[in-house]
């Protein structure tokens, strides 16, 4: 598992660079590069925004074809992330109750549950 994630790994799942602070509160800067504990960040998904995410998804769910289009899109911010997100958090949930090995998650290949 991933002790730690740094700026450009979060970015590459979706977050942005100047928000990173405000969620995951300040970085650990060992080695010159700031990066945040894997915990803290799993934490954060976990008790925050998936749970936010699901009732976004509940209030506003677009259909399939907008979707569709926001993911063909590439957009910056907005479904495709929050989904990626949820899909994430959902997968460490389910590893933590079977205690299986979740290789899909990025940053967590190899990782079983205790």
């Amino acid at each position: 598992m991933t002790e730690f994630y740094t700026v450009t790994e979060l970015e590459q799942l979706g977050y942005v660079r100047h928000r990173l602070t405000e969620l995951f509160g300040e970085p650990d800067t060992t080695g010159g590069e700031e990066r945040w504990p894997s915990e803290t960040v799993h934490a954060v998904e976990r008790d925050v925004l998936a749970p936010a995410a699901r009732v976004v998804f509940t209030a506003f769910e677009p259909d399939l074809d907008t979707r569709a289009g926001m993911i063909a899109a590439d957009l910056r911010f907005g479904w495709p992330q929050m989904e990626q997100m949820l899909a994430r958090a959902t997968l460490r949930e389910d590893q933590m109750r079977s205690g299986r090995t979740v290789s899909s998650v990025v940053g967590d290949e190899g990782a079983v549950a205790p």
